[in-house]
This record gives structure tokens, sequence and C-alpha cells, in this order.
């Protein structure tokens, strides 16, 4: 385990993480802090309100890129089915070609 340094809202905060998630823990608190700090310029917030909010913020941003990652998946999904019409379109196609082409040989 290693102990990490954290600064959010203006307050220092020591947390355990596994080794080698150091520097991903300092980004998560980065981003927390920046939200908070946003928060702060904008209302005058207690350190635990700060944090709170904050946290929401970066909750409520997940939520939305999730949201469009979801949206993005499914219009992918859309864009697979209409591949698939189209080969099967493609495949009669040519199996009448095919067919017609057999004729016109036999005549």
């Amino acid at each position: 385990m290693a102990d990490v340094q954290l600064n959010i809202g203006g307050q220092k905060y020591t947390v355990s993480c596994g080794e080698g998630q150091e520097e991903s823990l300092k980004d998560l608190a980065r981003q927390l802090d920046e939200k908070v700090s946003f928060i702060k310029s904008r209302m005058p917030v207690n350190e635990s309100l700060g944090v709170v909010m904050g946290a929401l913020l970066l909750a409520s941003d997940l939520t939305e890129k999730n949201q469009a990652l979801s949206e993005a998946q499914a219009d992918n999904v859309a864009s697979a089915e209409v591949l698939a019409q189209t080969a099967q379109l493609v495949e009669k196609v040519s199996q009448r070609i095919s067919a017609v082409a057999e004729t016109i040989e036999n005549a």
C-alpha cells in the first residue's frame, strides 16, 4: 500500500492506495478539487458541503458521458443492423443475377 497526499478544497488528505495507483488517485483528486473550487467561487460553502457538491458534479459529468456512450453504442448497433440488411440484399441480388446469367447461358 502507498500513502498519497491529496489537496481537495484547500484541505490536505492522506489516502492509501494500491501500488502503482498513486498518479491515478492524484488525478481524480485534482478533478474533484477543480469542481470544489468552481463551487466555492460561486457561493460560500463549508468544506464538507463543497466536497459533496463537487462529487455530485463529477457524478453528473459521468452520468452524461455514460448516456452519450450508450447512445453511441445504440447508433453503432443500428448501423450494424443496416449493414447486415444491406449484405443480405446484396446476397439476394447476387443470387438473382446468377440465376439470370444461368438462364441466359442455357437459352
